[in-house]
């Protein structure tokens, strides 16, 4: 049945003008007819979907529609809590590293002073919900600045049991999403997210998955294209993840983050997309096996 709900998911966060009333769209509201004891949000799902593009202001219903047959299989008992359109995407490690200091970070990234005081960030393993250094415009006239934010888009899902719960979500992996769209949209938004490596746990029983590091021998500082805004009072943010490389997709076959070109970091920064969004290449990176992990991290929330 979450297969079923994870088929009207992935069609609920598809742009207006694709084609929606799918085949597998119609099995999976059919064989989520025989468990649900209301039909109305799964017609409500069909109706717009079958709705022709230009007809297709109402839109954003499709993804109100989803969101009612999710409660319904909550209702009915279904653990479907990890399960929210549009923002579900492929998981990803919480883990990564800047061994860095604010000095070094600064030289890098060209910030002119004055700047922050030097903080303390735990070195040299970073993890959602604690802070991280973060490179930022400085005004729409240039200039960048260097500063620190938490990391991950705090948002509100319902849980199992019909009980708000609270979540991060660390990744963007499904740019068209309107959770994502706005600040994607606004270069003041656009940020770089400074890494001298990154983890991904490869296939292994579970709790005891083999964990490996991967770096840029050319680049000891490089960096993942990320987005930031406030919420909640402070600052956070999160990176975008693209088709994984011959050296990742080994490891983690789904997804890796999206690395920059030290030379594409301003065109990062000044809104660009397009060509930006692809792998990392291989041959640019070098991976090795941790030999004492720590155990495995929560994966990461992405979208």
């Amino acid at each position: 049945m979450t297969l079923s709900l994870s088929v009207l998911e992935e069609a609920a966060a598809r742009p207006s003008n694709e084609n929606v009333a799918t085949t597998s769209v119609r099995l999976a509201l059919r064989i989520l007819m025989r468990v649900l004891p209301r039909r109305q949000p799964l017609d409500q799902f069909w109706r717009i979907a079958q709705l022709p593009a230009a007809d297709r202001p109402a839109w954003e219903n499709c993804t109100s529609a989803y969101n009612d047959i999710r409660y319904a299989m909550i209702a009915a008992g279904w653990d479907v809590a990890e399960l929210d359109a549009p923002w579900k995407g492929w998981d990803m490690c919480n883990r990564y590293r800047m061994t860095a200091r604010q000095a070094e970070l600064a030289t890098r990234y060209g910030v002119e002073m004055p700047y922050l005081p030097d903080i303390t960030i735990p070195a040299p393993e970073l993890f959602p919900k604690r802070a991280a250094w973060v490179v930022k415009p400085a005004s729409v006239d240039g200039g960048r600045d260097l500063t620190s934010m938490l990391w991950g888009f705090p948002r509100t899902v319902m849980g199992a049991r019909g009980k708000p719960v609270e979540t991060s979500v660390t990744n963007v992996r499904n740019l068209e999403s309107p959770f994502w769209r706005t600040a994607l949209s606004r270069p003041m938004q656009r940020c770089l997210v400074p890494v001298t490596s990154f983890s991904e746990y490869g296939p292994g029983p579970k709790g005891a998955r083999p964990l490996w590091w991967f770096d840029v021998p050319s680049r000891p500082i490089f960096s993942f294209a990320g987005i930031w805004r406030e919420a909640q009072g402070r600052a956070v943010f999160a990176f975008l993840t693209t088709e994984p490389n011959t050296i990742v997709a080994p490891i983690h076959p789904k997804a890796m983050p999206l690395i920059l070109h030290e030379e594409d970091e301003e065109r990062w920064l000044r809104g660009e997309l397009g060509d930006l969004v692809a792998p990392f290449p291989s041959q640019l990176m070098t991976v090795r096996q941790d030999p004492s992990p720590k155990g495995e991290t929560s994966q990461a929330e992405t979208g």
